[in-house]
């Protein structure tokens, strides 16, 4: 893994630096779960730990993406989402975390600014979060 900026660009946003630094440079398992080749995609990524990683991106046209969590396993997760901000479409450092509880077979909206993106980290219910 490597990231395209200088490192204390990182520094400023210390939540965005724990959820890289979760992130594994080797999968179980990959599934595409939407995607236009030259538009858009999201994808979901699972871990040897059993943690799933979803990402999505989108060109210069934004989008809502409905994401259909029926790959999972059954159970429950708790999710840790960033997604684009209220103003991600004109500044694009704008962004906003979330935490919520998701379950297989769930659908999750998700809106795209202009360039922009999103991306969850869904660890499963009663284990380590």
């Amino acid at each position: 893994q490597m990231l395209a900026d200088s490192p204390s660009s990182y520094l400023r946003e210390p939540e965005c630096m724990e959820f890289l630094a979760a992130v594994p440079s080797t999968w179980q398992q990959s599934i595409p779960l939407d995607g236009k080749v030259g538009d858009y995609i999201a994808i979901a990524r699972q871990a040897a730990n059993g943690d799933w990683y979803l990402g999505a991106m989108t060109d210069w046209s934004p989008r809502t993406l409905e994401l259909d969590f029926s790959f999972l396993p059954k159970g429950q997760y708790q999710a840790v989402i960033y997604q684009d901000g209220v103003n991600a479409g004109r500044f694009a450092e704008d962004f906003q975390q979330l935490r919520q509880t998701v379950a297989s077979g769930d659908k999750l909206r998700v809106q795209l600014a202009p360039g922009g993106g999103w991306v969850a980290r869904l660890v499963p219910m009663g284990e380590r979060q």
